[in-house]
């Protein structure tokens, strides 16, 4: 079978032998039978997409490929989303307490914990409603689950389960690691403590791309090995990692883009110094990678074969500058994409279906937008070492559960200083370093457990009370454990009662890319 094949599904097939746990059966329940294949750092892609019988929705699930600076996405992290095909589903946004007093916050998830790293490790605690300390294996360092083992990349270090699998350098640093299908990548910069410059010797300085087989039963990195790069320039790092199938790409902090295939390293675009190119985040969308830019502030697009540059996406907003923009975090929640653009914190979301951006809000109710200056505050901040220090940034777009968390910094998530900056008294300063709770009904995210084997996944929609009460619960299952529910209320539940087969149903393709493992099939009955 196709993994990315259409199928017709009957209602019979879909809920024989599923119980809807006493509630009646809003839409037909899809069941799969998974199997993932051995954990070597793959994104696992979409596991199925189809159409309500009458055309007016979109049901979907699967694994998001995200990286965003910074961090990595959670790779076990599972989508669950019905999206309406006319783009009708308002948002709400909760403002959460701070979790610290910086004026920067930067989110991450793991094993469903949404943890806050800057101004100390902290684990937001749904029963309490506040961040608590917290004392997360890898600590604020990225880190990241694969298998039922955690890597975690230190400085110039990489773990696995507590192992050293990869010591410093003698010379030179290790920075910005990534792993993805099977290979350990990163850069190995060696500057001399001197600006960017062209390559000329190993002794002069270099930085070179690495790309180093190895997989969790291996006991350590063996560099020999590596798929290696020398750079043109000396100095080149990185912003950003993305993969699409089986390449990796990666695009240097002055304008190298690199790509991993064949089992060597290619330069698509090679690096200018002086000339600003930079890529902050990718988001594997379909077929393609997204990849956030500045200073357009746009997705440029990495269909396996080039870059290119997706004009208004997303577009600029009237009455801001269209200079130095970025594109800087990148999601899919509710199964539609979602950007956060510096330097005016703007949030941005494109419907798949109807194909329109729009801007769902300022994560900052301040200043008012204006195109006389190019970030916020660089009239009031002359005189300050960093003109640009008050743009305002959208750091982290994270799906947990039934929400989307959103945070916000400065430049750098500084400690505000009164007596420097003024015109941020009494309260402007603490826009910085917020974090929010925006919430719409089709969207629900859980950690899937690792199995090593077959799981089978259940996608339940149950109604609850009346008609007229109009709630669906969305509800998540694997091998016959609840992972997670939400509920659906108002239009979207009435639309979702109303459904009574799902047609064009794709296994293994869709909006998260494609399924890579060995099996994906309907559950039997």
């Amino acid at each position: 079978m196709s993994r990315t094949a259409a199928l017709t599904i009957t209602l019979a097939v879909l809920i024989a032998g599923l119980s809807q746990g006493g509630h009646a059966i809003a839409a037909p329940p899809i069941a799969l039978v998974v199997d993932r294949g051995d954990d070597i750092g793959q994104s696992f892609g979409t596991l199925f997409e189809a159409v309500s019988d009458d055309g007016q929705l979109v049901v979907g699930a699967g694994f998001p490929n995200a990286y965003n600076t910074r961090y990595r996405g959670d790779r076990h992290a599972i989508q669950f989303f019905v999206r309406p095909r006319s783009g009708s589903r308002p948002i709400t946004a909760t403002e959460l307490p701070r979790p610290s007093d910086l004026c920067g916050a930067y989110l991450f998830l793991r094993d469903g914990v949404v943890y806050s790293t800057y101004g100390g490790l902290k684990a937001w605690n749904e029963a309490s409603g506040q961040w608590d300390s917290a004392t997360a294996k890898g600590g604020t360092e990225e880190s990241m689950r694969l298998a039922d083992g955690l890597l975690v990349f230190g400085d110039s270090t990489v773990s696995y389960n507590g192992r050293t699998i990869l010591a410093p350098p003698a010379k030179g640093s290790y920075q910005l690691f990534f792993y993805a299908n099977g290979l350990l990548c990163f850069y190995h910069v060696h500057r001399n403590d001197r600006p960017y410059r062209p390559y000329e010797s190993e002794e002069d300085g270099y930085s070179q791309l690495y790309a180093c087989p190895w997989t969790p039963a291996e006991p350590r990195v063996d560099l020999s090995q590596a798929i290696t790069k020398r750079l043109p320039v000396v100095g080149e790092t990185t912003f950003a990692w993305g993969q699409l199938a089986d390449r990796i790409v990666t695009g240097s902090n002055i304008g190298g883009f690199y790509v991993l295939e064949n089992n060597a390293w290619q330069m698509p675009l090679a690096p200018i110094i002086g000339k600003s190119f930079q890529l902050y985040s990718s988001l594997a969308m379909g077929d393609r990678l997204l990849m956030g830019q500045y200073p357009t502030g746009r997705l440029f697009q990495f269909d396996g074969n080039a870059l290119q540059d997706l004009a208004g996406w997303p577009p600029v907003p009237p009455g801001v500058s269209a200079s130095a923009r970025e594109a800087q975090t990148t999601a899919i929640y509710g199964g539609e994409l979602f950007a956060g653009v510096w330097p005016w914190g703007e949030l941005w979301r494109h419907h798949p279906d109807v194909g329109d951006w729009k801007l769902e809000r300022r994560m900052f109710e301040h200043p008012e937008i204006t195109d006389r200056v190019v970030h916020p505050y660089e009239v009031e901040n002359r005189g300050n070492p960093v003109g640009n220090l008050w743009g305002q940034r959208v750091t982290s777009l994270v799906s947990h559960g039934d929400s989307l968390f959103v945070s916000t910094s400065a430049k750098a998530p500084v400690e505000w200083e009164p007596e420097k900056f003024p015109f941020l008294a009494p309260e402007l300063w603490k826009s910085y370093g917020k974090v929010y709770r925006l919430r719409m009904d089709g969207h629900l995210s859980a950690p899937a457990a690792w199995t090593g084997k077959s799981s089978r996944f259940e996608f339940r929609f149950a109604a609850t009370g009346s008609n007229a009460d109009s709630a669906v619960n969305l509800v998540l299952l694997q091998d016959g454990k609840e992972l997670a529910r939400t509920t659906c209320r108002g239009a979207l539940a009435s639309q979702l009662q109303a459904v009574r087969d799902w047609r064009d149903v794709r296994l293994g393709g869709g909006l998260f890319g494609r399924f890579p493992g060995p099996k994906l099939n309907i559950a039997p009955k």
